[in-house]
């Protein structure tokens, strides 16, 4: 009896690991060139008239415009001035591998580069984007976003940021850079008519040289 119940009691152990494993297998993130090459063409789709000058019945996505592919993988899309103002929120997701993604110049709404974990350098200036969320892209070292609608605009939760342009927007009240890493922020650009306060480590309340905000602005550790 003891025996029977000590092996039913190991079955249970291996069957449950074995489901534990298979779930760990199905989260994995199996995008590849493929899903790279279909996101790319469904942002293609998505706007029409646009110069981005892809012909995207060839599968190689190495020979496109303004694509960098390294590893199978898309890693940087240059696609600045093109004429786009849909970046569909199904294709950004699948674009996981990229670390540098610039499409300046464009007529940007909104975008959603939150699966975008990788990324290291964001250009969206000269846009009309009111919002954005970089809450899970701890890695960028560059994000380049003046020339836009934004309101709101937090970055400290970026710890290895260096370069941060947001000049030109429409900033309400604060902007929060107090993100560990102030010293090392080479350059850092914020100015817009309502901006009040800039939020930033301590230590930081005379600002650095690189750095600039609006006139009517002032640095303060706690912008409440």
């Amino acid at each position: 009896m003891k025996i029977y119940k000590t092996l039913t009691l190991l079955i249970i152990v291996l069957f449950t690991a074995c489901n534990s494993d298979d779930d760990t297998i199905e989260n994995q993130d199996n995008y590849n060139i493929e899903s790279d090459r279909n996101a790319l063409i469904e942002i293609y789709n998505a706007n029409a008239g646009n110069s981005l000058g892809w012909d995207i019945s060839t599968t190689d996505v190495s020979t496109w415009n303004d694509v960098t592919v390294e590893n199978d993988r898309v890693t940087v899309l240059h696609i600045g001035n093109r004429g786009l103002s849909v970046f569909p929120t199904t294709a950004m997701q699948k674009l996981t591998a990229l670390s540098y993604f610039s499409a300046s110049g464009n007529s940007i709404q909104s975008i959603d580069i939150s699966n975008n974990t990788n990324l290291k350098n964001l250009a969206l200036f000269n846009n009309y984007i009111t919002s954005i969320n970089l809450s899970n892209n701890i890695l960028l070292e560059q994000v380049l976003l003046e020339n836009n609608l934004l309101e709101n605009l937090d970055v400290s939760m970026l710890p290895n940021l260096i370069d941060l342009k947001g000049g030109s927007n429409n900033f309400i009240n604060s902007v929060n850079i107090a993100n560990g890493n102030n010293s090392n922020m080479w350059r850092m650009q914020l100015s817009s008519n309502n901006l009040s306060c800039v939020q930033v480590d301590s230590g930081a309340t005379n600002g650095f040289n690189g750095w600039s905000i609006s006139t009517n602005a002032s640095y303060s550790v706690n912008c409440q």
